[in-house]
């Protein structure tokens, strides 16, 4: 059953409200770990009044011990709810990276999705030393066919990898997502919830996860498909247990909007979104998408792409 989200629109509104998003005062490994902090506090707070009626109004934890301590030493605000995944971590600064929406590329089912993407190296099957590589997929468009991968180090200039290049490496992808199937699914955040909760009944270690992981392995193709980002993004933020954060960065230092799941006593990076058009950037300090399109043949240039800047 989906945990229901009390006073409808009334979090967004009030985090709407919030300062512009900036740099954060944290290193991502000092970051997770007051994520970890936060959640723990708030299972802590929970656990302690078990038989008191769950509260349906906004809190802001203007006194709470954690809280108080990340304003005092980095400047961080806390906005939590006390129901689902309502809570905000805010780092004061700098502008946050702007993308701006997609613009409408038409795919055909005998065409290929094209990504490209900034990886560390742990995230790839990359044999070089390099410890950033560039990654391009090209992905079945109807999942049907098999599509091709290329990995290597990043180029200069932001240019697409040689495929001849000796240190280019070639691996076949096989199935992917269908991009009809992602067309049909709605662009309301809480029917689109729902969806994910029926679509996910009985996986994951919990049905949060599930949902958290499905969401997580449908952005980049879902840039390209018209509310559907942003949808996505305002239904990850529903889910029970999600840390929303400002001021996060992707791996080539885009800074937007971040949404993290915290789970089994762990954090992992946070998902980075732009913060106004919610277009997905990449995962906090691992990756980052760089380009999205249409290409006719696995292995050749997009006939229409889209570019999110090289940072």
């Amino acid at each position: 059953m989906i945990p229901e989200r009390p006073r409808g629109t009334e979090y967004d509104e009030l985090a709407e409200l919030l300062p512009a998003p900036g740099d954060p005062a944290l290193n991502p490994e000092r970051r997770r770990v007051l994520r970890q902090h936060l959640m723990r506090e708030i299972g802590r707070k929970r656990a302690a009044a078990p038989g008191s009626p769950r509260g349906r109004r906004l809190v802001v934890w203007a006194a709470a011990p954690l809280a108080l301590a990340a304003t005092v030493v980095t400047g961080t605000v806390v906005v939590t709810g006390l129901r689902g995944g309502h809570e905000v971590v805010q780092s004061p600064g700098a502008v946050a990276t702007t993308v701006g929406r997609p613009p409408v590329i038409e795919m055909k089912d005998g065409q290929f999705l094209y990504q490209r993407r900034v990886m560390t190296g742990e995230y790839t099957a990359y044999r070089g030393d390099t410890r950033v590589v560039q990654r391009e997929d090209w992905l079945a468009v109807t999942g049907r066919r098999e599509g091709l991968a290329l990995t290597g180090p990043r180029p200069a200039a932001a240019a697409r990898l040689d495929p001849e290049a000796p240190t280019t490496e070639h691996m076949a992808m096989s199935g992917g997502a269908d991009h009809r199937e992602l067309r049909e699914l709605p662009t309301d955040p809480r029917q689109l919830l729902a969806h994910l909760y029926r679509e996910t009944e009985g996986q994951g270690p919990t049905h949060e996860e599930a949902v958290f992981e499905y969401i997580s392995g449908v952005l980049e193709p879902a840039v390209l498909v018209p509310g559907l980002s942003e949808a996505l993004y305002r239904a990850a933020r529903r889910i029970p247990g999600v840390v929303v954060e400002t001021g996060v960065r992707d791996r080539i230092g885009r800074t937007g909007t971040g949404l993290a799941l915290s789970t089994s006593g762990t954090t992992r990076p946070a998902l980075v979104f732009d913060a106004s058009s919610f277009v997905f950037l990449g995962v906090e300090g691992t990756t980052a998408l760089l380009e999205i399109g249409v290409a006719d043949r696995a292995g050749e240039p997009p006939v229409d792409s889209w570019n999110l800047g090289t940072g």
